[in-house]
């Protein structure tokens, strides 16, 4: 006999083979009644693990409530010394851990108000549109490639000088980002 513990676990494995599913199917999947699936959906979707909606559910990819202390992006902790913070004109608040991150959240949020980072020097925080970037430098403090802000071009070239990478604006530095990936994509295929 299935116990209730061991049906959640089917269920959530075949949601996650899946991606997605409706009642239905999971109803005919485990030959049980519409409540008793919509009973161990409820117990999954409290737990986080899921989301209902209409007629079906799906996997939750990002927690529902984001942590500010964890990355938007990749969900590192947060350190106040490599933070960007992307504002949304609906007021919501995108934290990352690091300029890395940050300009990926940046490159795909389509309301963007202001983008601000930590210079990675002096730790004082600064307009990210206005940043001077090292990219892909030998200093790699989080996420990879490496992507650290500067307040001046000053700054930046001494950086670069000691530890090597190259120097962009905001917009070259993003599509520097979606470069790698694409490189890394077709890398990996």
């Amino acid at each position: 006999m299935t116990t209730f513990i061991d049906r959640e676990k089917k269920i959530l494995e075949f949601i996650q083979n899946q991606g997605t599913a409706s009642i239905q199917e999971l109803v005919e999947a485990f030959g049980v009644s519409n409540m008793t699936i919509h009973r161990e959906l409820n117990k999954l979707a409290e737990a986080g693990v899921i989301q209902k909606k209409h007629g079906g559910v799906s996997l939750v990819t990002k927690p529902l409530v984001e942590d500010p202390n964890q990355c938007a992006m990749c969900n590192k902790t947060i350190s106040e010394r490599t933070v960007f913070i992307v504002h949304l004109e609906s007021g919501e608040q995108k934290r990352a851990c690091c300029a890395h991150c940050g300009l990926m959240i940046q490159s795909r949020a389509k309301d963007v108000s202001q983008s601000l980072t930590a210079d990675y020097l002096h730790g004082h925080i600064i307009s990210a549109n206005q940043a001077h970037y090292v990219l892909g430098s030998q200093v790699v403090i989080c996420c990879m490639p490496s992507v650290l802000s500067f307040g001046s071009r000053l700054d930046a070239e001494k950086f670069q000088k000691g530890f090597d990478g190259t120097i962009a604006n905001m917009d070259e530095a993003i599509q520097y980002l979606h470069g790698m990936m694409h490189a890394h994509q077709n890398h990996s295929a």
